[in-house]
């Protein structure tokens, strides 16, 4: 496990942003003396919110929710009270089964929207997956919940993206829409990037959607290839309109979504890839992407190395000086967080810490000329 330094080029009117880690990792989260129960585990990026009750709460959960809330990112206490459970809703419409509450944004502190990563986990019904397989039958779909008293509680989900068919049953493999970042706000719109399984009119690949009224579940359009054009629906005699167009060059699910402050740019964090560890790409607009670089060299949970101690995964970065409420933005400075597996001989279980080390982030001239044409 080593660290390596990111750089990424982009066109000459652009900058180049060099990410290095400058530290060890710490703990935030220590399952064997924190947890409230064998499954309260960081299973989900670390997102976090100010609060209007001057507290900032964090988010990085299995898909029973409970926050860690303190004054600042570095003085965090974890609760046992569980703000948010799906109802294990048996049918598949309800979009209700398991629900893990991944992107909280937040514009007063009080009311708190929400994008939840939902499966439905069809293995259970042996009526619908005879195989009785979890990835056989799972079919995921994102939804939205919303608290009104500054997160302590979040009330039931309603359908915002998902495949444009009716739930399939024994597929095989899983299939869905996966995962939604961490959502920023961009003049007057707010995005969230998701992972699409391929499937039917639905190609495999990272998308991204928006909304202006985070209120509305409805209102979220992906990107199309040319606009945001695209309104999801759980079934439809016309599939191909309702599927989102994957973005190039983004290999994986992206964890984290920021803003870099004094350039503008924008940063994605995606895990796995070749060497396996934490990677990054750029974007000045949401939609156009630089190739990504590795940032930091670990073993993955879904690739795990059988000879190393502990796997990585979730990476997410924020800043604790960031002057936004929601955190999406970064400075010379923040924090690179991330769920540490212990590896019983070649799997994790269920020891889990959520730890993070600080990294440096540093704006320089790009020496990239620009296309011809």
């Amino acid at each position: 496990m080593f660290a390596l330094l990111l750089a990424i080029a982009l066109p000459a009117h652009a900058a180049t942003l060099d990410i290095a880690p400058d530290g060890a990792p710490e703990p935030v989260f220590t399952w064997k003396t924190e947890a409230c129960e064998p499954w309260d585990v960081p299973d989900a990026p670390a997102r976090a919110w100010r609060g209007a009750d001057g507290d900032v709460h964090l988010l990085a959960s299995h898909h029973r929710a409970r926050l860690m809330s303190g004054p600042n990112l570095d003085t965090l206490r974890h609760d046992c009270r569980v703000v948010f459970e799906a109802a294990h809703d048996p049918a598949p419409e309800h979009v209700n089964d398991r629900g893990w509450l991944v992107s909280p944004y937040t514009l007063d502190g009080q009311t708190i929207h929400a994008l939840v990563h939902n499966e439905f986990h069809g293995h259970t019904r042996p009526a619908l997956c005879p195989s009785k397989r979890y990835a056989s039958c799972w079919w995921n779909s994102i939804t939205a919940t919303v608290s009104t008293d500054g997160g302590q509680s979040f009330g039931p989900p309603r359908f915002v993206a998902g495949l444009p068919y009716p739930y399939q049953g024994d597929l095989g493999h899983r299939a869905g829409l996966f995962s939604p970042s961490s959502v920023v706000a961009r003049q007057g719109w707010y995005y969230a990037m998701l992972f699409a399984e391929g499937f039917g009119a639905q190609k495999r690949g990272v998308c991204v959607m928006r909304t202006r009224t985070l209120a509305d579940p409805a209102s979220w359009r992906a990107w199309d290839g040319t606009g945001f054009n695209v309104p999801f629906t759980q079934s439809t005699d016309n599939p191909e309109l309702h599927v989102c167009a994957p973005l190039p060059r983004l290999f994986g699910t992206v964890t984290s979504l920021v803003r870099h402050r004094e350039s503008g740019l924008y940063v994605a964090l995606m895990q796995g890839g070749k060497p396996g560890g934490v990677w990054a790409a750029t974007s000045s607009d949401l939609t156009t992407w630089s190739e990504p670089r590795l940032v930091w060299q670990a073993p993955a949970a879904f690739a795990p190395d059988c000879g190393q101690r502990f796997a990585y995964d979730y990476p997410s970065l924020l800043d604790p000086s960031s002057p936004s409420r929601n955190f999406e933005d970064i400075g010379e400075t923040a924090f690179l967080y991330l769920t540490r597996l212990a590896l019983d001989g070649c799997k994790p279980g269920t020891e889990r810490d959520l730890v993070r080390l600080p990294v440096t982030i540093r704006q320089t001239p790009s020496s990239t000329k620009s296309p011809s044409h």
